[in-house]
């Protein structure tokens, strides 16, 4: 009873984990689009009015367009692999090989997020 009743906290800890990236990483997507969307109005608006419109804007949009490092996906792997170890720790011996498995493909995609967070894809000038 206690092994099945960690094994599903562990499950719920997961799907919890999963959720809330899937959220956060659906506002941030409907934010971004949201302030491209704005200035691109703003652009649209200057040049219809006979203006130029302002250097910043075009700064915005083009900054839009760089890499941003993986910080998200860094904690959501972090965690997945964090709740598959405890699953791989209070698994039955025949189940233990699946969760070790799972467990360290996540902390591996967790490390290599990290190295590419790390380096800050897009800010140096030899990335293009």
């Amino acid at each position: 009873m206690d092994n099945s009743l960690s094994q599903g906290a562990v499950a719920a800890f997961i799907l919890a984990a999963v959720t809330i990236a899937m959220i956060a990483q659906g506002f941030v997507s409907l934010l971004e689009h949201n302030r491209r969307k704005l200035a691109m109005e703003v652009i649209k608006a200057a040049i219809e009015a006979g203006k130029e419109p302002p250097q910043q804007l075009y700064d915005q949009l083009s900054k839009a367009d760089q890499a941003k490092a993986p910080w998200s996906e860094v904690v959501l792997f972090s965690a997945l692999g964090f709740g598959f170890w405890i699953a791989y720790a209070n698994a039955e011996a025949d189940q233990r090989t699946a969760f070790l498995v799972v467990a360290s493909v996540m902390t591996v995609s967790a490390l290599g997020c990290l190295g590419i967070a790390l380096m800050r894809p897009g800010r140096g000038n030899d990335d293009k």
